[in-house]
């Protein structure tokens, strides 16, 4: 009987924290709060998205600030149109994408979608806090690992690490090799996106004032 009650008490919290309920977080401030380690636990957050857009669209921050190409480790930027981001060369064959996915007609709010929207075909997502300040997801993409980060506007920002596209696997055609690609890019995806962030944002965050 006691079993069972502890049971139905975790379905009630799982249902709480997948369900209505939303993130607990700081007020928004600046700097930009810390937010608690269980956010990732719910499916809603206090999102804001009073903030201006960071990435401009185009290759032109990495064009003009040669510290931004050197904290990534990058060269040559190139505006890839079809990925909606500006594609940078890294040794040994691979390459950093800088991008966004921005706000239409269609997706009003595109947030929501990298947080809730688990894509089951591919074995890799991961929701997370990147420099304690930004929710952020990775998943795999191409033969690449994306790290997605709310960074308070209406835009997501989106970093890409990994081969050139094209060039691998298809992310759900097999386990290990989705764990390999994960395991190989996602924590490179992860550091270039808080090197991005804290050079072009510093002090910044999902919830910045």
């Amino acid at each position: 009987m006691r079993s069972r009650a502890i049971t139905a008490v975790a379905v009630v919290a799982a249902a709480v924290l997948s369900g209505c309920a939303v993130a607990p977080a700081p007020p928004p401030g600046k700097p930009a709060p810390r937010l608690p380690a269980d956010s990732i636990a719910y499916d809603t957050l206090p999102v804001i998205t009073s903030r201006p857009k960071l990435f401009p669209g185009d290759c032109s921050q990495f064009e003009k600030n040669p510290q931004l190409l050197g904290a990534l480790g990058a060269s040559s930027p190139r505006y890839n149109p079809y990925a909606k981001a500006c594609v940078l060369k890294r040794s040994a064959g691979t390459q950093v994408e800088v991008g966004s996915m921005d706000p239409d007609q269609r997706i009003p709010e595109p947030w929501p979608g990298w947080w809730k929207v688990y894509d089951y075909s591919v074995h890799h997502f991961r929701r997370m806090l990147v420099l304690d300040r930004y929710y952020a997801v990775s998943q795999l993409e191409g033969y690449g690992c994306v790290v997605a980060v709310n960074t308070g506007s209406l835009q997501v920002l989106t970093v890409r690490v990994g081969a050139e596209r094209g060039n691998g696997p298809v992310p759900g055609d097999s386990v290990d090799v989705d764990r390999q690609t994960a395991q190989r890019f996602c924590p490179d995806a992860q550091k270039a996106a808080e090197d991005y962030l804290n050079t072009v944002d510093p002090g910044g965050g999902s919830l910045a004032g």
